[in-house]
């Protein structure tokens, strides 16, 4: 999220036209050597395997938020945070020696020069005045981290485990470090994550990241899925995995019939149960009508936030977003689905902090709710919750009117349905109204896509050609106004 205090910058800065960075809780397979401006050789596993976690500062030298962030008087809320992390946490004279803190300058078009503000600097910083730790000139980890923008600021745990930073103070530097895993023994499994089902409206599938962070080979583990009414599942996992390698364990499906915490924990040997289980709350679907309302209250970074509609068959059938930065905007949108069809609302922050934009300075918190029309609340969040990805499910058991009941009396209806080669989009719109259609297939690509653009008021036709389409079902989103229809259609050839 763009929200520090700044000079005259944003907060980051993109790479050009870098992929985005590397995944958290990616495992780093191959050691990193860097060599800092002083000649001193740092191996980052050695450095994991003594215990201690690694945090890296990606940065460039003409990078205004790095430098703000570098800096504890520029009026960065976190500013200086590197230093204050290796004084207190480093392995300097009076730290406790559990965190190493390297700088690297990482962008490929700086020399050496310009870290100390010599020829070649864009603005004259000297980025080593002050600073206690190492700072290196290394663009090649910007691959291996897969660098998208500027500060890239990560943590490496004694596991391997990768995770971003972000911006903060050392305190919740610090805090995050906590809950990286540590390894040792020679048996020594660990549970590193849930993946299986998290919103259901009936069945869930259990699945779990486990790691060897033992010094033998991990060759079988038990787990175990249980819940406030007992044990769900037990699987025997076997296979092979090397000291700090993962596997994905499936352990099958069960049900449940509410809203229910499942903690999977390892059963068998295990030398340090500390990472020895994870707990997954799986939502209950709640029963409402095929009518939804989305109401959303913006933060002060709206174009952060978007949301999706799935069905079953995990094929989108509604979404929103991103929306205008700065913008507080609230917004109230209506979506029509199929009755008897089990769905899930997701809404995304691409920062991580949800819509608590009252954390930053000047910044203000947003809210969302989500409804049916007969008022049953489905999910309502916000404020200070601070969250990647929320999902609720809900089940639509009854049909709650016909569609030219809603939405103020605009209409939709497809035909023929099956199509071979030609579907017809049947409008009839009581005002003007920008009209698009997306068409998603079994696995929720974007097939299709269409802007009518501002429509007048009135009947109209459309012809939407499906003869290049393979035969199978598909989803119609129909987006009017802010308001979406969504229906399924079959090719048939």
């Amino acid at each position: 999220m763009k929200k520090a205090l700044l000079l005259f910058m944003a907060a980051s800065l993109s790479i050009g036209t870098m992929k985005a960075q590397i995944a958290n809780g990616t495992v780093l397979e191959e050691n990193v050597i860097i060599t800092d401006l002083d000649g001193n050789v740092h191996d980052i596993f050695a450095y994991l395997d003594s215990g201690k976690t690694v945090v890296l500062d990606l940065y460039a030298e003409w990078c205004g938020p790095c430098w703000n962030y570098h800096n504890d008087d520029l009026g960065h809320p976190a500013g200086g945070a590197l230093k204050d992390l290796y004084y207190t946490y480093g392995d300097g004279v009076d730290g406790t020696n559990e965190v190493i803190v390297i700088g690297i300058e990482s962008d490929a078009s700086t020399p050496v020069s310009a870290i100390g503000g010599g020829a070649g600097s864009t603005y004259g910083w000297n980025w080593l005045s002050e600073v206690p730790y190492p700072m290196a000139n290394d663009n090649s980890v910007a691959g291996i981290f897969e660098q998208a923008y500027y500060p890239y600021i990560i943590r490496i745990c004694p596991n391997r485990q990768i995770f971003e930073l972000g911006q903060q103070n050392a305190e919740n530097i610090m805090t995050d470090v906590g809950g990286c895993v540590t390894g040792g023994g020679e048996i020594n499994p660990a549970v590193l994550s849930y993946n299986g089902t998290v919103a259901t409206c009936d069945d869930v599938e259990v699945e779990v990241t486990i790691q060897n962070v033992g010094s033998a080979n991990l060759t079988a583990v038990t787990l175990d899925a249980s819940n406030t009414d007992g044990s769900l599942l037990t699987y025997e996992w076997t296979g092979d995995l090397a000291p700090f390698e993962t596997a994905d364990v499936t352990l099958g499906t069960t049900t449940i019939s509410e809203t229910s915490d499942i903690t999977v924990t390892i059963t068998s040997a295990d030398e340090d149960s500390d990472f020895s289980s994870v707990t997954q709350n799986v939502a209950m679907a709640v029963e409402t009508t095929n009518v939804i309302n989305v109401h959303l209250e913006l933060d002060t970074y709206g174009s952060e936030t978007t949301w999706k509609i799935r069905n079953s068959d995990n094929v989108q059938v509604a979404s929103g977003g991103p929306y205008g930065a700065q913008s507080l905007q609230t917004l109230d949108i209506q979506v029509i689905v199929d009755a008897s069809e089990c769905y899930s609302f997701s809404i995304y922050d691409s920062f991580g902090d949800g819509l608590n934009g009252a954390s930053w300075t000047n910044g203000t918190d947003g809210f969302y709710t989500v409804t049916s029309s007969d008022g049953t609340v489905v999910v309502s969040g916000g404020g200070a919750a601070q969250f990647s990805v929320e999902t609720s499910p809900f089940e639509t058991t009854s049909d709650a009117s016909a569609i030219e009941d809603v939405l103020v009396n605009n209409s939709f209806n497809l035909f023929p349905n099956p199509a071979s080669s030609n579907l017809s989009i049947e409008l009839d719109l009581l005002s003007s109204e920008r009209v698009t259609v997306d068409v998603f297939d079994i696995v929720g690509k974007n097939v299709h896509s269409v802007d009518f653009g501002k429509m007048s008021a009135g009947y109209s036709l459309h012809t939407l050609k499906v003869n290049e389409l393979n035969d199978g079902v598909y989803m119609m989103n129909v987006k009017i106004g802010e308001n979406n229809i969504a229906s399924k259609f079959v090719v048939r050839h």
